[in-house]
């Protein structure tokens, strides 16, 4: 259930990717300067996200999204903070805990751990670590919680 800030930033991102395409606006209030994201940004956003949702499952680096976005580390960081209002690791850890919820959910899984580096983890520690920080409840407690609310 707290995956919803999530769900949230990534429909604002598609949005800013479809927004972005759109040329004939006309301002409600034409007295008042617009601070709007350029095409430019919205496609640089939109392919952030898609690259992030493509590669998330593995081992993804700062520095190689920052290249597919073609920026350095340190500007992609920035860039990306400012117009997500969260930084780039924390983006990537809460889209691999919905991602792992989602397994988690659907019951299709062998073990906590398989969901964990399905979803891109290197250590079961570090997954319910950020898990817990994420949802409030560790993996298990989470499934739980689910099937209590089903049932």
């Amino acid at each position: 259930q707290h995956s919803g800030g999530l769900d949230q930033l990534t429909k604002f991102l598609q949005l800013l990717g479809s927004l972005s395409g759109i040329h004939d606006v006309e301002a409600l209030a034409p007295d008042i300067k617009l601070n709007s994201v350029s095409d430019y940004e919205g496609a640089r956003l939109s392919n952030t996200y898609n690259y992030i949702m493509q590669h998330y499952n593995r081992d993804i680096t700062l520095e190689e999204v920052a290249g597919a976005a073609y920026m350095t580390p340190q500007a992609f960081c920035r860039y990306f903070k400012k117009h997500t209002r969260v930084t780039f690791v924390t983006f990537l850890n809460e889209i691999r805990i919905n991602e792992a919820c989602k397994k988690l959910i659907d019951g299709s899984y062998n073990s906590v751990s398989s969901v964990a580096y399905d979803c891109g983890f290197n250590s079961i520690t570090n997954f319910n670590r950020v898990f817990k920080s994420t949802t409030g409840k560790s993996p298990r407690e989470y499934v739980s919680m689910y099937l209590n609310n089903v049932s």
